[in-house]
């Protein structure tokens, strides 16, 4: 085991040198780079137009963007007012009242109303790309069921429990939603005015993400599909001013970021990739923060067996046990993702308050391995199919490393890249016994609502249904309607109890911190930003980040 570490070690130590020699010469003057100007990377694909706004919804350029009705703090948690200055609660969780800040003015000068927020909500809902716990939390609204049934019900029709009144905007649920403020933080408002030039069927391709108008600090001032969008800071934001005035978005990949990083081209990303951020951090004037967020990494079981053949090779339950249990998790984690990785037996991260350990330990035990496999009559003459759709180095030598550990309790095992269509790899095709697959989480109900059982009937992978699925139904229906942390916590830890003692179909390994890169010797942050979650929309104190004279 000690020799395996090394060797881990080893190729971590060449390709952070192998980073270092890719520095390019750094131009005597940045092209296009002005003196008050924050250089980010795309983060996401902008080949033809800006990404969509609904389905992933956080994002520092989409903070700049748009606005919500409320804002997250660092533990997302909806505690700061965005578009709503103010707003109010009933005890039973089914009345909301938001009453918007005055004068809020759109990119193009018209005025922000509630109107805008009612027609966002009931627009997207009636489309495809709406993320799921918003979607959820949005249909408790008393009368959405009703206007989602109806084929002919426009955004424009009312909804029995949204009203407005003058300066407010006010929503009755149908039942209690767990998640309905945190939706509220989360959801883009978009203006009614432009949205009613679309379809919401294809609105995610739409003319208006060409050059989308919001109500952030910053407006678009210029955008090269595939090359860059260039914002500036918005004069009528009715928020606190940013002093940055513009940023330049670059479409570049995670492969770009150490080239730029390199030659002073990038002053911040986000990544779960540790050799990617520590040869950014080769030059000097970047510094690499660890930040915990909702992100765990498992092997994701494929019940009808790799392409429908041999599906009961892991039916059993303690054959998938001894899966985890042939694993040095640990060994792993030390050797290629130091101070990253954590190991979980859940799908919870370990250091979340809401993490259970009380529950079935997979530890590395090679002995009870073989022991467990033994007992569950495993057909060792079979070959194992693995598979990852992540294509960077330490996913290759993570999985080299699986098959070498497995085949030490007796399996055989091989592991291929996905490549092309993912989703279509992952849920039509299925070639593969277990995926090694990551989860990043709005909220917890993203990783533990596929276990519902109207979830799994409906799935593509034709999932099995554990016995103990009922206890999770309860569960999970108890959870959508609470809203107390410590209720909520309660039910957390028991649901992982469930899983645990099934298993289901997702072997957990471990969670990852988030990897966070700024270049210091240019930008400078507030001191009370605390970094979390990237992929939501936390308060970020925008406006108090500046950049230093001469840079």
């Amino acid at each position: 085991m000690k020799k395996r570490l090394a060797w881990f070690l080893s190729i971590a130590l060449v390709l952070s040198l192998a980073f270092s020699l890719m520095a390019p010469a750094v131009a005597e003057e940045k092209k296009g780079v002005g003196p008050n100007m924050l250089l980010l990377p795309s983060m996401e694909n902008m080949s033809d137009v800006f990404p969509s706004c609904w389905d992933n919804y956080g994002l520092i350029g989409r903070m700049m963007l748009w606005s919500r009705l409320l804002r997250l703090n660092a533990d997302l948690q909806p505690v700061y007012g965005d578009l709503a200055k103010e707003w109010v609660a009933s005890e039973d969780g089914l009345n909301y009242t938001f009453t918007l800040n005055d004068n809020i003015k759109w990119h193009d000068g018209k005025d922000l109303t509630p109107e805008d927020v009612a027609y966002s909500i009931k627009f997207a809902m009636k489309g495809p790309v709406l993320n799921a716990v918003m979607r959820n939390a949005f249909s408790t609204i008393k009368g959405m069921k009703e206007f989602l049934a109806d084929e002919n019900a426009k955004p424009a029709d009312e909804v029995e429990g949204i009203k407005v009144d003058g300066n407010a905007i006010s929503f009755t649920l149908a039942e209690p939603s767990g998640t309905f403020l945190l939706s509220t933080a989360q959801f883009n408002i978009l203006p009614k005015h432009e949205l009613e030039k679309y379809e919401p069927l294809t609105f995610k391709t739409s003319a208006y993400f060409a050059m989308p108008i919001g109500s952030g600090p910053y407006f678009v001032k210029e955008f090269l599909p595939n090359d860059y969008a260039l914002f500036e800071a918005f004069p009528d934001y009715f928020g606190k001013k940013p002093q940055i005035q513009q940023v330049k978005m670059t479409q570049m990949t995670q492969a770009d970021y150490p080239a730029r990083a390199l030659a002073d081209e990038i002053d911040f990303f986000h990544i779960n990739d540790l050799a990617t951020a520590q040869a950014a951090v080769q030059n000097p004037n970047y510094e690499m923060h660890f930040v915990d967020i909702y992100f765990v990494r498992y092997f994701m079981w494929n019940a009808l067996g790799a392409s429908d053949q041999n599906p009961e090779l892991f039916q059993d339950i303690r054959a998938r046990r001894a899966f985890v249990h042939a694993i040095d998790r640990q060994a792993l984690a030390d050797g290629l993702m130091p101070q990253q990785a954590a190991l979980t037996d859940t799908k919870v991260p370990a250091a979340f308050d809401y993490y259970n350990g009380d529950v079935y330990e997979l530890d590395y035990n090679p002995e009870k391995a073989k022991q467990l496999l033994q007992e569950a009559n495993f057909d060792f003459s079979k070959t194992v199919k693995l598979a990852a759709y992540y294509a960077d180095q330490t996913t290759a030598n993570f999985m080299d490393a699986i098959v070498s550990y497995l085949g030490e309790v007796g399996i055989k095992a091989e592991w291929k890249l996905m490549t092309g269509d993912i989703t279509a790899q992952l849920y039509d095709v299925h070639d593969y016994d277990f995926v090694y697959a990551g989860l990043s989480a709005m909220t917890v109900e993203e990783a533990y609502n596929p276990f519902y059982s109207e979830t799994v009937k409906t799935g593509r992978m034709g999932m099995v249904q554990p016995k103990g699925l009922t206890n999770m139904d309860a569960l999970l229906e108890k959870l959508w309607v609470t809203s107390d942390p410590e209720e909520r916590k309660a039910i957390l830890k028991d649901i992982q109890v469930v899983e645990s003692e099934e298993m289901f179909w997702f072997l957990p390994m471990f969670s990852l911190r988030n990897l966070q890169v700024f270049n210091k010797a240019r930008v400078n942050l507030p001191a009370e930003l605390v970094l979390s979650n990237e992929w939501s929309n936390y308060e970020r104190y925008i406006d108090q980040w500046t950049l230093n004279p001469g840079e």
